[in-house]
């Protein structure tokens, strides 16, 4: 099972107790957006993973950090809190690593952004990022992401949802978003 699939999973399942909650939070300012990404956080993993040429292992240690902000993590602020804990991860193991302008691109922040997001995250973890039971948070993230699986696989397996055959979307046929459509119009 992917750790990016249990990172998220346990993510969407503090959002939600989060967003049930009518307890009032502490606002992190700094990292909030004025609406939320439209992109899937477990999108937004995989695209930094995949831009940086990195291995999965880095995401036990990432949770590590976004699990202290939990209490406050919502829609607005939970793709910036990931990034900036997956950057300070990334720079920890990295022993060349990439410019924070290349980096901010990667997390689609402003120019200047990251400096100030990485001081502020790691104030609020009084700059100490333990390593410790780092198995255990690997189990952790493996398991959650098989409970996912889980879940999907009785949705998947439940009668009351119809499946559509048909080879077309609401815009034309699956095989028009090809890439070579682009070139052969038919």
């Amino acid at each position: 099972m992917s750790l990016i699939e249990g990172f998220v999973s346990l993510a969407n399942e503090r959002l939600e107790k989060n967003a049930s909650d009518d307890q009032e939070r502490e606002v992190l300012e700094l990292f909030s957006l004025p609406k939320p990404l439209p992109m899937r956080l477990e999108g937004f993993i995989d695209n930094f993973i995949y831009r940086l040429d990195l291995q999965q292992n880095i995401i036990p240690y990432a949770f590590l950090i976004i699990e202290k902000f939990f209490d406050r993590i919502t829609l607005y602020n939970i793709h910036k809190l990931v990034f900036t804990a997956l950057v300070l991860v990334y720079k920890f193991f990295s022993d060349m690593p990439a410019s924070n302008n290349c980096l901010e691109k990667i997390g689609l922040l402003k120019t200047g952004e990251l400096a100030r997001l990485e001081i502020s995250m790691l104030k609020e973890i009084d700059w100490i990022i333990g390593f410790l039971d780092i198995e255990k948070i690997e189990e952790r993230l493996i398991e959650a992401g098989k409970m996912k699986d889980i879940r999907i696989d009785d949705c998947e397996n439940d009668d009351e949802i119809e499946d559509d055959d048909t080879d077309f979307t609401e815009y034309g046929s699956n095989c028009s978003f090809s890439e070579l459509s682009a070139f052969f119009p038919s």
